[in-house]
């Protein structure tokens, strides 16, 4: 399944990822006002559809490395075996369905408030893989598909710069 996909970040982060065809940074990051953005998937890179949401998230990283200068980068994204969220299989499924897989007639271990979103998205990606998916493709709505690429290196081809822009006052 090849698809386009978007990613918003700080226009420094979109230089590098351009020259290199690769990112150096997953998802996981603090944003100013306590704003985070959660691998709730697990560690991998977390794409969008809609390239005026990856501005939105553009936004916030260029924010906090105090740059104000953002881009939104597109990309082609190739699954082979996505997993596919939607209104027939909800996220809250996928997370109960992992558990009940990795903890069946065990106790769940206690997990600091702090680290929940970390750790059930290392057991939801352990839950994939082990079950042969390699990503997931996520239908927020019937206008917003989110990708999760676990193989960087060969899902994501032609990193290339959609657009950029400067933010006033920050």
């Amino acid at each position: 399944m090849k698809r386009r996909g978007y990613r918003g970040v700080s226009f420094e982060e979109a230089e590098r990822a351009v020259a290199d065809q690769r990112y150096e940074r997953m998802e996981k990051r603090q944003f100013a006002g306590g704003i985070q953005a959660r691998s709730i998937f697990g560690p991998g890179l977390y794409l969008i559809s809609d390239p005026e949401l990856a501005a939105q998230y553009a936004f916030c990283h260029a924010e906090v490395d105090g740059s104000g200068r953002a881009a939104v980068l597109r990309q082609d994204v190739q699954l082979e075996q996505p997993f596919v969220i939607n209104c027939q299989y909800s996220e809250m499924q996928l997370r109960q369905d992992a558990l009940e897989w990795k903890y069946a007639g065990l106790a769940l271990p206690h997990v600091r408030p702090e680290y929940i979103h970390t750790w059930l998205g290392r057991v939801t990606k352990d839950y994939l893989l082990a079950h042969s998916f390699d990503s997931i493709v996520y239908h927020v709505d019937d206008t917003v598909i989110y990708y999760v690429a676990y193989f960087q290196e060969k899902q994501i081809e032609r990193i290339y710069l959609e657009f950029a822009f400067t933010m006033n006052g920050v």
